[in-house]
């Protein structure tokens, strides 16, 4: 797949805590005139709409793909409402301004779900990641395609990091994050909620 830019940035599944094989999808769709890259991470705004997730935003998951109302892939030459969409390459799109609401365009999101936080994202911060690092939280950056390595925290971040150098080329940036800051709630902390009501 080409990419929109000579260094790729975005969450990709690497792999999970649990047995799971593949991160659970759901389609959302995609809010007017936004721009997403597979591997964003992302959000639910106000209107219901996917939109990215900037830093300090709830994260409801990773964009893995971009569909049309029928569900082709949005860069396959067979894909429909896309007028008034600009892709670029095959990984970033800019919808239209009517996206939610012409009846032909609709143009949805591929989102990989994961409340409990049991996947791990594999990340090129945008800077150096130390081993203290291991165990802290951290935010995206405004764009929410990379981790912000200044943000880092002992108590709250939207992401957090599990281990440092996962390809074991010595770069220090790279890393293996968990979503930590989930827009939905898991069984498990509901389960706790409930307990403790």
């Amino acid at each position: 797949m080409a990419r929109s830019s000579s260094s790729v940035k975005g969450f990709y599944f690497r792999k999970a805590l649990s047995n799971l094989q593949q991160p659970v999808t759901l389609q959302f769709l995609i809010d007017d005139s936004e721009t997403l890259t597979i591997g964003d991470a992302v959000r639910l705004d106000d209107a219901g709409l996917l939109s990215v997730a900037a830093a300090g935003d709830a994260i409801l998951g990773i964009l893995s793909g971009i569909v049309d109302q029928n569900g082709m892939n949005i860069f396959s030459p067979r894909a429909t409402g896309t007028t008034g969409s600009t892709l670029t390459p095959d990984d970033t799109i800019a919808t239209s301004s009517t996206n939610s609401t012409d009846g032909t365009r609709k143009i949805k999101g591929v989102v990989e779900l994961d409340p409990a936080g049991q996947n791990l994202y594999y990340n090129d911060a945008d800077g150096d990641l130390a081993q203290t690092n291991v165990g802290q939280f951290f935010d995206t950056t405004s764009t929410g395609d990379q981790i912000s390595a200044s943000s880092a925290s002992d108590t709250s971040g939207q992401f957090q990091l599990l281990q440092i150098d996962p390809d074991g080329d010595a770069d220090a940036s790279k890393g293996l994050f968990r979503i930590s800051e989930p827009a939905l709630m898991s069984y498990h902390a509901n389960a706790t909620a409930v307990i403790e009501a």
